[in-house]
């Protein structure tokens, strides 16, 4: 008959837990790293850089012009060229930006110039920052006076 010591109970116990717990993380990081793989690359896809106004509004009156700032912050060391543009600009209006493209991060400045028979009321510009991977964009509430 075999004597069990005190240092030997629960040895076989504890081996047992031990390769249970190695598994399952092994299983866990199989799975962590498989869901990275597919949905990492979208996730860096989407944030890469990102376009802010300062201000995000304003009010221009006719004949006249206003500049807002346009900010282009990168993500993770983003290193491609992004350029800016707009649309939903109504008649009579137009917008340039200076400079229009870069890498981030990078500032500029967008002038708006309103023509003198502008039409009257509030619209919705959208500012938009374009890279070989996408775009960003930003709104831009323009009240013509």
């Amino acid at each position: 008959m075999k004597r069990i010591y005190d240092d030997e109970r629960g040895v076989e116990p504890m081996v047992m837990k031990l390769l249970a717990g190695i598994v399952l993380l092994a299983i866990g990081l199989g799975i962590g790293v498989t869901l990275y793989r597919h949905f990492g690359g979208a996730a860096s896809t989407v944030l890469n850089y990102s376009v802010t106004l300062n201000p995000s509004s304003g009010t221009i009156a006719r004949g006249s012009s206003g500049t807002v700032s346009v900010r282009v912050e990168t993500f993770e060391g983003y290193n491609k060229v992004v350029s800016l543009s707009a649309e939903g600009m109504p008649d009579n209006v137009s917008i340039t930006f200076s400079p229009s493209s870069g890498t981030p991060t990078f500032g500029s400045s967008m002038t708006i110039q309103v023509g003198s028979n502008a039409p009257l009321g509030t619209r919705t510009i959208t500012v938009k920052a374009t890279s070989e991977d996408g775009t960003k964009s930003a709104i831009y509430k323009l009240t013509i006076s």
